[in-house]
């Protein structure tokens, strides 16, 4: 994975995860809680992958 792509999945999963604690905050809504907690995986995910193109 690119450099560039793994800055952009982690801004996107960070983006989702406020979003969603945004909504679970101000309705507790258990869908946005599960959202949150998608998101942080996928934060995770981005987070474990090196920067450099690799093949």
């Amino acid at each position: 994975m690119s450099a560039t792509g793994r800055l952009i999945g982690l801004a996107v999963a960070f983006a989702m995860f406020l979003f969603s604690a945004y909504v679970f905050i101000n309705t507790g809504d258990w869908v946005a809680a599960v959202f949150a907690i998608g998101s942080l995986g996928y934060g995770l995910f981005f987070m474990s992958r090196p920067g450099g193109s690799k093949p």
